[in-house]
C-alpha cells in the first residue's frame, strides 16, 4: 500500500526524550497498581527474584522465541489510521534491537571506568505480524477501529470493544499492542507510551504496550523517531524496570545503593545504579557513586546511557541480565509460556506464506460536502496485484475519479459531485484467487449549504436516520435521538439518554452545512445560540458539552466551546433528568466564528462527553448574522429585566464565562471595559429568556481589575472582573 500519510514534521525532542515530564507512563502504572492491591508490590519482588533465579541457574543459549503480535490501532480516520508499511517498521525495529543487529551497537562503550559492551546480550527472538485470528480466519495482525473519542488522551478505555475500541486479543496467543493519537497524561511533557509488566496478573485484559502513533517505528508519521520507544515498553512487557529509581522493588533500596544488586533496583548486577531519569547522553555522567553487593564491575562504573531502559536517545543495548531476565519469564509466567508455545505458533500461523485472503480498505472521509475528493486506502492483505472499483451512481453525473487514477487504481481519488449515498465495492485479485468487500451507504454526500438565520428547534424531523441535515456518531450504548413533548420552543428537542450510560462515551451530533459566504467579516458578525436542558446526576459528575465548527465540511474540526462540570451543570439530580419547566433551559452565545469560517460550506458540531451521569437536552438553534433577527425563535422584548449576572472563574487567567438570567428575550450588548471606561470588546446576541451563558475570551489582557457589562433594552449590569 502506498503511503497516504503527509504528516512528516515531527520534532525529535518530541518523539523520543523530551525532558519535559515522564515520556514512558509505565512507573505511574505500576504505582496505581500497587494502590489499587498492597500486597501486590510483593508479588512483583518474588516473581523478578525467581526470574533472576533462574537466569543464575539457566544461562546460555536458548531456542528462538517467536512471538505472535496484533496491532490494534484506535484512531479518527486521520494520520493517526498508520499505514501497514509503519506497523512493519516497527516490528523491524523491534526485531533488530532485541537481536542485537541495530547498526549502532559499536556505540556501545568498552572503556575502563563504562565496560559495557561485553556485557551487552541478545535474545534470539522473532516478532511477527499473525495471520490467523482467535476465531481461525485470516488476518494481517492489524485490527483497525475508527474511535475519535478514544485515540486523544487515550488511555485503558481504548482496549475495549465495549467502549467502541477494540478487545485484547487472548495474551496467551498473541502479543497486543494498541495506537492512538495522544496519551492521557497527569502530569507536564508527553506520554509516548506505556506497558503492563508481566507480574502479578500483568493487568488481565490490559496486558500489552499502549503507544503514540508518531512514536511507532521511523517512517511516515513517525518520520524523525528512532523509533525505540516500542523497544522500551517491550522491555517493560516482558519484565524488565527502568534502571534508574523506579521508585519501588518490593520494599527494597531502588536509585543509589550498595545491597544486592539481584533482589533490588532493576534486579540487574550488570547495569550500574542510577539515582533518577535523565536525558543526557553525556559519557561522563555517573550519579551514583556507590557499588551494591555482586555487582558485575566491582567498582564505580559510570551510568549505563546506552541501556534501552534509560530516557537516553543514546540506546542501543540489552544487558546479559535483562536478556535472562526476559528469557526466563517466558518459562516462569504461564500465559508468556503458552505465547511462544510453538504449537500456538503454528495455531496463529506467523509462518505461513502470505496468501491473498481478504479485501478491505477505508476513506479519509466518509461523510462529504458536493465537490469535495476522497481519498480511499487499500487495506487488502496479502499481496493483491489487481484492483477493481465500484461505485453505485453514475460516473460522470455522480462522481468522477480524479488525480489521475480509475476505477483499476490501488487507491483511487474520487470526486463526489450529487447528494446523497453511495455504496462502495472492492475486488482484488492475486492471479489465483479473488476477494471482494462491498460497504454499504460508505460514503455521505450532504446537501447544499442552508441559509444563513438557521432556526433549528427540530420540528421538522421523526428521527436523524430519515434527515439528511444532521448526522449522529455514538461508539455504543445511546445516540442523540428526537424527542416529542419535551422542549423549549414547540414541540420536539434532541435528546442524549445519558442515564446509565458508563463514564467515557462520546456523543456527536453534526449539522449539514451552512453557507456563511454572505457575511462581509469587515462590518458583520456571526453568532450561533443553542439552548441546552441538564442536571448532574451525581455532585462529583464532570461532564462535558463541547461545540466544534469547521470550514472546510468536516475535514478538520476547531474547539470553540467546552461547558463542563458545575458550569453545565451545578445542581444534582439521582434519578433520570427531563426538563419540566421554561427556567430548566440556558441559552448559550458563541460569539467567536472568525472571518475565517465565513465559507459556504460552514458546519457545527455537539460532543457530549458523559461521566456517567445524567440526560442531555439540545433545543433552539440559531445562527443569525449582524444585528438579531425579528424571525428569530420565542423573542418577547417587552419588559427587559436583568434578574442576574455572575462571571466566573474570578479572577481568572483566561476565559471568563458570563452566566446571566432575563425575564423576557431581547437584543443584548455584553461588553467588557478598563476602568477608564475604554471598551475592549463587545458583542451582540439575542438574549432568551431565562438563563444564558456567555463566554469571553480575556487572553493576552495585562493583570488588573475589569468591568463586564451586560446591557439589555437600556438596562445595564456591571460586575468587575480581576485578570490574575
Amino acid at each position: 500500500m502506498k503511503n497516504y500519510l503527509t504528516l512528516v514534521v515531527l520534532l525529535s525532542a518530541f518523539l523520543g526524550f523530551s525532558q519535559s515530564g515522564e515520556w514512558c507512563a509505565t512507573d505511574q502504572l505500576i504505582q496505581q497498581q500497587f494502590a489499587n492491591d498492597p500486597n501486590l508490590q510483593e508479588t512483583f519482588h518474588q516473581e523478578m527474584m525467581a526470574a533472576a533465579q533462574y537466569r543464575n541457574n539457566n544461562a546460555g543459549n536458548r531456542a528462538t522465541i517467536t512471538v505472535p503480535v496484533v496491532v490494534h490501532i484506535i484512531h479518527d480516520n486521520g494520520y493517526g489510521n498508520i499505514s501497514d508499511e509503519q506497523v512493519q517498521s516497527a516490528l523491524d525495529i523491534l526485531n533488530l534491537d532485541y537481536n542485537r543487529l541495530n547498526a549502532d551497537t559499536v556505540d556501545t562503550r568498552n572503556t575502563f571506568d563504562a565496560p559495557f559492551s561485553p556485557e551487552a546480550g541478545s535474545m534470539n527472538m522473532e516478532f511477527k505480524l499473525a495471520k490467523i485470528d482467535p476465531n481461525g480466519e485470516c488476518t494481517n495482525g492489524i485490527v483497525r477501529v475508527n474511535a475519535p473519542h478514544l485515540t486523544y488522551n487515550a488511555g485503558e478505555d481504548c482496549k475495549y470493544t465495549s467502549n467502541g475500541g477494540s478487545d485484547q486479543w487472548p495474551r496467551d496467543e498473541y502479543f497486543n499492542i494498541w495506537i492512538v493519537n495522544s496519551i492521557e497524561t497527569s502530569g507536564s511533557g508527553i506520554t509516548l507510551g506505556y506497558a503492563y509488566l508481566p507480574y502479578g496478573g500483568a493487568g488481565g485484559n490490559g496486558y500489552g504496550i499502549l503507544m503514540r502513533h508518531d512514536s511507532f517505528g521511523s517512517i511516515e508519521t513517525a518520520t524523525g523517531s528512532d523509533g525505540r520507544t516500542l523497544t522500551h515498553e517491550m522491555g517493560h512487557a516482558l519484565g524488565l524496570n527502568h534502571i534508574f529509581n523506579v521508585g519501588w522493588g518490593g520494599g527494597n533500596q531502588t536509585g543509589c545503593h550498595t545491597n544486592d544488586c539481584s533482589a533490588n533496583g532493576d534486579y540487574c548486577c550488570d547495569t550500574p545504579p542510577q539515582e533518577e531519569a535523565n536525558w543526557s547522553c553525556n559519557s561522563s555522567w555517573n550519579s551514583c557513586s556507590t557499588v551494591p553487593v555482586g555487582d558485575s564491575y566491582g567498582f564505580d562504573a559510570m551510568d549505563q546511557i546506552e541501556n534501552y531502559m534509560s530516557y537516553n536517545s543514546c540506546q542501543n543495548m540489552f544487558s546479559r541480565n535483562q536478556v535472562n531476565i526476559m528469557q526466563a519469564n517466558f518459562v516462569n509466567i504461564s500465559f508468556l509460556a503458552s505465547l511462544t508455545d510453538p504449537a500456538n505458533i503454528v495455531a496463529t500461523g506467523v509462518n505461513e506464506p502470505d496468501q491473498l485472503c481478504k479485501a478491505d480498505f477505508e476513506a479519509l472521509n466518509r461523510s462529504v460536502c458536493s465537490g469535495t475528493t476522497v481519498d480511499f486506502n487499500d487495506f487488502s492483505f496479502h499481496a493483491p496485484t489487481s484492483w477493481s472499483w465500484s461505485i453505485s451512481g453514475v460516473e460522470g453525473t455522480d462522481y468522477n475519479f480524479v488525480n489521475g487514477t480509475s476505477a483499476t487504481s490501488q487507491e483511487p481519488s474520487i470526486e463526489f459531485l450529487t447528494s446523497g449515498s453511495y455504496d462502495v465495492e472492492l475486488v482484488v485479485s492475486d492471479g489465483v484467487s479473488t476477494q471482494w468487500e462491498l460497504k454499504p451507504a460508505y460514503i455521505s454526500v450532504i446537501p447544499s449549504p442552508a441559509a444563513i438565520d438557521l432556526i433549528e428547534s427540530f420540528e421538522a424531523y421523526t428521527d436523524f436516520n430519515t434527515t439528511d441535515q444532521w448526522s449522529i456518531y455514538n461508539a455504543g450504548g445511546s445516540a442523540f435521538e428526537i424527542v416529542e413533548g419535551i422542549y423549549r420552543t414547540g414541540w420536539k428537542s434532541a435528546k442524549l439518554e445519558n442515564f446509565g450510560q458508563p463514564a467515557g462515551e462520546s456523543d456527536e451530533l453534526i449539522s449539514a452545512p451552512v453557507d456563511l459566504s454572505v457575511i462581509d467579516p469587515a462590518t458583520e458578525s456571526v453568532t450561533l445560540s443553542f439552548r441546552y436542558a441538564y442536571k448532574k446526576r451525581y455532585d462529583l459528575n464532570d461532564e462535558c458539552l463541547k461545540v466544534f465548527i469547521t470550514n472546510d465540511c468536516g475535514e478538520t474540526w476547531a474547539q470553540r466551546k467546552t461547558i463542563c462540570g458545575n458550569v453545565l451543570s451545578s445542581v444534582a439530580q439521582n434519578a433520570a433528568y427531563t426538563p419540566t419547566s421554561l427556567n430548566d433551559w440556558t441559552t448559550v452565545h458563541m460569539t467567536n466564528i472568525t472571518s475565517a469560517y465565513m465559507v459556504e460550506n460552514f458546519r457545527y458540531k455537539f460532543e457530549f462527553e458523559s461521566g456517567g451521569g445524567n440526560n442531555f437536552y439540545l433545543e433552539d438553534i440559531n445562527i443569525y448574522k449582524g444585528a438579531p433577527s425579528d424571525e428569530l425563535v420565542g423573542i418577547d422584548e417587552s419588559g427587559n429585566v436583568i434578574e442576574t449576572v455572575a462571571v466566573f472563574p474570578n479572577p481568572t487567567s483566561g476565559n471568563v464565562s458570563v452566566r446571566f438570567a432575563v425575564a423576557n428575550a431581547g437584543a443584548a450588548n455584553i461588553a467588557v471595559t478598563d476602568l477608564a471606561g475604554k471598551q475592549l470588546q463587545a458583542h451582540q446576541l439575542f438574549a432568551m429568556q431565562g438563563s444564558n451563558l456567555v463566554q469571553l475570551n480575556l487572553d493576552g489582557y495585562a493583570s488588573g481589575v475589569y468591568l463586564v457589562e451586560v446591557n439589555i433594552g437600556g438596562v445595564n449590569w456591571v460586575e468587575r472582573v480581576v485578570v490574575e
